[in-house]
């Protein structure tokens, strides 16, 4: 019910009282949120919080405002009011409804309020979003205002790509967000939450080290908790096309056990996503080296068709009455890519430019085994000790085919090659954490001792051989060919330790300092071998072979000044580093030892204006050490006509980055805002100088462009409001990106400049059982710049339609359509416009009282357009790449859905 005083207005301001408590006991809440903001714009006029229920505002000016009222598990109290000539307002006892009586409610006529903001976490509630039966996580997340999820269930929320889904706080299946999100139902969640999630030791002392990441929460219902739920699916298709599998989940409270495997080959890989991903709690990458022959990275980015096997385990309990917890994760991934791409790569020079069309076709598989977890154990009320392990193999294979041909500005054949490629690869990589946190007697001061070991080896052996014809100004040349035999063992270690004191100032003020260590050690022995066509034969060759190591070893140390009080929170410090950064090239016995001084400045800044606003403001300073692959000094001829080769002599560059993030929520208008913001600077930045000569024939190094810069910037925003038209949902989102690059191309200055911003409308209206809809029209525009070829500006617009519906019909079925429309305008290099349009469909019927079986017929890309589709800007290389991908085919499946819960009577 919603209550409205009306007073007539005698003085400037009104003192306003009230009480608020438990609708059912008349229990006095303390602590409670009151709020008064301007109806007129939704500004925060004044704050305050409950003692044993009795709050006051002594002086608010006449107007217009609302009163809104939060406690935590009660629904939140709205009232509007209008203040006049009375100089004190009683409002007498605010009665709030527990949420657990507000369900229970036959007839409800409040409305849910469906985002709660508090400090860095955005809360959402999913009781407030219209969902289908038997819907996933992942369902829900495509609702939830700055959410985005692609076809591949990679998530993006406030603009940051999502790498950590958690539930109940705790990793599950930590190494693929996708796993959950897909498989999760959305029922049994209670709240969704993101934020930024630190390291443990950031957490425990309150200073950010920096090492911080967005991350989903799914906090679960308390009636979710005991019991098993999952999904067993079965599918067959025309064309060969198949997917299947298995996922079973057993909770019981703390304990969690969950078992998944699955097999397909229409897109669906797992893993792959973040293969050289594994969390290390941010003190070391636990990720593969990739120093390979063959760059492929395991992932699977719409590039062919895979064909895709895995399996794992999740488990987790607490015991001792939480006192220690454990929580393991065992991961099996087998995929097989297979395919063919076409690329046309423009080169601008100083004086000309080459066009480069190429096409690769390419067979990639990858076995990976992976096993992390983490054992925490409390010693006592003052002190924890954790551990953590992540240990994985790999073993890869890869194939390429590859021809190209090189014109000039008139046309004409400038080289062409041809080119077979392929490699075996084995890897095994382990890393480890062990973290003491402990409470000393005073409050807030803290200290933590954190030691991290990580080590991986990699060897990798291929053949490439290869006929190169170039053609002079007085004919051809005649074909270049070489069949070579190539070996990569390389292997990386480090030990980081880190301790840090925390100590209180005041209430509100404390201050940390670290102190720490790293030694670093890496190594690549490279070896080339020519050899006969038979590959009988084998001799050393000296100029395409390398042995090098780099050693490292770090002294850091530091301050932090953290403040925070009301609604301000204030951190600032910086830490400096000394470095002996060791080169040695084993092949020559030449040694080089240098001495680096780094220092990592460090500044954070946010406010919230109410528990559904804030913002956020960061800057960082930090230096780039070139790494073992930029300073080796060794030709790479993978591609004979494009080779590159390290700098010994490479310093390193110094970025300065600063980002702005705003969210609210204006509870009155159910209006969502966010907006975030990103600068960054690189000072004498490690760029890549390159000579192409007049038969195209390039060759890279890396150097330090002083005095240089490279520039980054980005912006975005989203606003998400309904309208007054029949309760359609509106959206706004836009964004745009861009970045100046440096770079020296035949000893000349190359500067690129390049811009991408997109404005995307969407509206959708939704009744619950009837029907869902939603359509997205979008706009895009490119722009290029490239000094050296002014004339050859790249402008060009671009244009998307993402229409979706779903229609409930009678007897328990559903029709679900969706489509995906991509134009691109032709450039001054690619003059030829692209369009796609993707359009699925499936029509589905649930079986039994409960919609736990579902039957589905469904169409792929039903008018069979679907093809891949990539324009970019590299430095001065201006690149279109085109490539196949899963088409249309036809496809029945059968999915099971169980679930059974433990409920109170």
């Amino acid at each position: 019910m919603v209550l409205f005083y009306s007073f007539l207005a005698r003085g400037q301001t009104v003192k306003i009282i009230g009480n608020v408590q438990d609708t059912n006991r008349n229990l006095k809440l303390s602590n409670a949120s009151v709020v008064v903001i301007k109806s007129t714009d939704s500004i925060i006029f004044a704050d305050t919080r409950t003692h044993i229920g009795k709050f006051i505002f002594k002086k608010v000016p006449n107007g217009q405002y609302f009163l809104i009222v939060s406690y935590p598990k009660y629904v939140d109290f709205l009232m509007p009011l209008s203040l006049g000539k009375d100089s004190v307002l009683d409002l007498g006892n605010i009665n709030l409804v527990s949420e657990a009586i507000f369900l229970a409610t036959v007839t409800v006529t409040a409305k849910r309020i469906p985002i709660k903001i508090r400090g860095d976490t955005t809360e959402y509630d999913p009781l407030a979003y219209n969902l289908k039966v038997n819907a996933t996580a992942e369902d829900l997340l495509k609702q939830l205002q700055n959410f985005q999820v692609d076809k591949y269930g990679n998530i993006t929320a406030q603009g940051k790509q999502i790498n950590r889904v958690l539930v109940d706080g705790e990793e599950f299946f930590g190494n693929d967000p996708t796993l959950v999100t897909k498989n999760l139902r959305a029922d049994m969640i209670d709240k969704v939450q993101v934020f930024n999630k630190k390291s443990d030791q950031a957490t425990f002392t309150g200073i950010n080290d920096g090492k911080d990441s967005k991350v989903v929460n799914f906090k679960l219902k308390k009636g979710n908790k005991v019991g098993a739920f999952g999904k067993a699916e079965l599918a067959f298709g025309d064309h060969g096309f198949y997917q299947s599998q298995l996922f079973y989940n057993h909770f019981n409270n703390d304990e969690k056990f969950a078992l998944h495997a699955f097999s397909n080959n229409t897109g669906t890989v797992g893993l792959s996503r973040r293969d050289r991903q594994q969390y290390s709690d941010g003190s070391t990458d636990a990720s593969y080296n990739n120093y390979d022959l063959d760059i492929w990275n395991g992932e699977y980015t719409g590039k062919g068709v895979p064909t895709s096997i895995g399996a794992g385990s999740h488990y987790s309990n607490k015991f001792k009455e939480g006192k220690v917890s454990i929580n393991m994760n065992y991961n099996f991934n087998d995929l097989n890519i297979k395919g063919n791409d076409y690329s046309s790569l423009q080169e601008n020079l100083p004086n000309t430019s080459f066009l480069t069309n190429s096409r690769r076709t390419f067979d990639n598989t990858q076995q990976k085994n992976n096993l992390n977890g983490e054992l925490r154990v409390a010693l006592d009320s003052t002190s924890t000790v954790s551990f953590k392990v992540n240990v994985g193999l790999l073993h890869k294979k890869t194939f390429s085919d590859y021809s190209s041909e090189m014109l000039d500005l008139s046309g004409g054949v400038v080289n062409s090659n041809a080119r077979l490629f392929s490699t075996t690869g084995d890897k095994q990589a382990g890393a480890s954490d062990i973290l003491y946190l402990k409470k000393l007697r005073k409050q807030r001061r803290t200290i933590s001792l954190g030691l991290n070991l990580f080590n991986t080896t990699s060897n990798s052996s291929g053949v490439l051989g290869s006929s190169t014809n170039i053609i002079s100004n007085v004919g051809n040349d005649g074909p270049a060919n070489f069949n070579q035999f190539k070996t990569n063992d390389d292997r990386r270690s480090s030990v980081t330790l880190k301790a840090v004191y925390t100590e209180p100032l005041s209430k509100s003020s404390s201050v940390s300092v670290n102190v720490g260590g790293l030694f670093n050690s890496e190594a690549i022995d490279r070896k080339t071998f020519d050899q006969s066509m038979g590959g009988a034969d084998r001799v050393f060759n000296s100029l395409f072979s390398n042995n090098y190591r780099l050693d490292q070893f770090s002294l850091r140390g530091g301050m932090h000044y953290y403040y925070s009080k009301n609604n301000i929170r204030l951190q600032a410090g910086s830490d400096f580093s000394h470095v002996d950064f060791d080169q040695k090239n084993l092949s020559t016995n030449k040694v080089l030892k240098r001495k680096i001084n780094n220092y990592f400045p460090a500044a954070e800044f946010s406010y919230d204006f109410s528990s559904r606003e804030g913002i956020v403001l960061k800057y960082n300073g930090y230096s780039n050490l070139p790494t073992l692959e930029q300073v080796q000094p060794v030709i790479n001829n993978i591609d004979p006509l494009n080779t590159y080769i390290g700098n010994e002599g490479l310093a390193p560059s110094f970025t300065n980055s600063f980002s702005l993030n705003y969210i609210a929520f204006k509870t009155e208008k159910d209006i969502f805002l966010n907006g975030v913001g990103s600068f960054s600077i690189v000072n004498d930045p490690i760029i890549t100088s390159v000579n192409t000569d007049s038969l195209g024939v390039s060759s890279y190094t890396y150097v330090n462009l002083k005095n240089g810069r490279n520039i980054r910037y980005s912006a975005s925003f989203s606003v998400g409001a309904p309208t007054h038209i029949s309760d359609i949902i509106m959206t706004i989102d836009g964004s745009f990106q861009g970045n100046q690059f440096e770079n020296l191309v035949n000893s000349r200055l190359s500067r690129n400049v390049l811009n991408v911003s997109t404005l995307v409308f969407g509206v959708g209206k939704s009744k619950t059982n009837i029907y869902s809809c939603g359509i997205s029209f979008g706009l895009i525009y490119n722009s290029n710049y490239n000094n050296l070829q002014p004339l050859l500006v790249n402008k060009s617009w671009g244009y998307t339609s993402r229409p979706n519906f779903d229609f409930y019909l009678p007897f328990k079925m559903m029709i679900h359509t969706e489509a995906d429309y991509l134009f691109q305008e032709g450039t001054s290099n690619f003059p030829n416009d692209f369009s796609r349009f993707v359009w699925n469909s499936y029509i589905q019927k649930d079986f039994f009282k409960n919609s736990s079986l579902t039957a589905k017929v469904s169409v792929n890309d039903i008018l069979n357009q679907n093809k891949g589709f990539d324009r970019f800007i590299n430095q001065n290389l201006v690149i279109q790449n085109t490539y196949d991908t899963i088409k249309r085919y036809f496809m029945f499946s059968l999915v099971y859905n169980f679930k059974k819960h433990q409920t109170k009577k």
